[in-house]
């Protein structure tokens, strides 16, 4: 029995260590500040936090976190999606389409709902660089940024631009959420939750539509569980 249970594990060891690190310990995480948020628990972590990335306040990071702002939000990621989702779709490739829009859209979505849900209000520890509507938790570009790239990385994995698209994209979704902390915008715990939300709904659609979203891998790769 456990023989069997071990060569199993052993065929599908990428797709099991992608489930449970990209979509359930992210939820489990995500889970866990969602229950603090409703229950209004203890912000020091989250204000000492704020505190500390205002610190380094200057003029230049003023106008470098407005432009990531500007960079990261539906202003520019929203017309870069749909030129994305054209060319999909021009160039015959349907499904990676439709995967990359729902990967997108449907974080945006989500991301809407539980800002009603939650209800929580903005920062209010410092004046903020730029007065944003609506609710706090999850942050919204924080959410978007990592969707978009989630999405690229998953489309580009296996082409040789997979590590163009995590070099650039990673350090770009991460400069996004860290800018609305600096900004005033939001809590560490808002910018940690949109980048979890947005991982785990972007990689567990990638295994809802894994056979349509990939080419067929080599052999090789095949018996790896990639």
């Amino acid at each position: 029995m456990w023989s069997r249970v071990l060569k199993i594990y052993r065929q599908n060891s990428g797709r099991l260590l992608l489930l449970f690190f990209g979509v359930l310990l992210p939820l489990l995480i995500l889970g866990d500040l969602a229950e603090d948020v409703l229950q209004q628990e203890d912000m020091r972590l989250d204000r000492w936090l704020s505190e500390w990335v205002n610190g380094f306040a200057t003029p230049w990071l003023d106008q470098a976190a407005l432009a990531l702002r500007f960079l990261g939000g539906v202003e520019v990621l929203g017309p870069l999606s749909l030129v994305i989702f054209a060319y999909l779709l021009f160039t015959r490739q349907p499904w990676k389409g439709w995967f990359f829009a729902f990967a997108v859209g449907g974080a945006a979505g989500l991301n809407l709902l539980a800002k009603a849900f939650f209800g929580r209000e903005r920062p209010d520890l410092f004046t903020p660089l730029v007065l944003e509507p609506n609710y706090s938790f999850p942050s919204g570009h924080a959410t978007g940024s990592a969707a978009f790239v989630s999405a690229l990385v998953v489309l580009a994995w296996y082409t040789r631009w997979r590590w163009w698209a995590v070099l650039l994209g990673v350090p770009f979704a991460l400069l996004v959420g860290l800018s609305r902390v600096y900004a005033g915008a939001h809590y560490p715990s808002d910018v940690l939750a949109g980048w979890l939300a947005s991982v785990a709904w972007v990689l567990g659609l990638r295994q809802v539509l894994r056979s349509r979203t990939r080419p067929a891998p080599p052999p090789s790769e095949e018996r790896a569980g990639l």
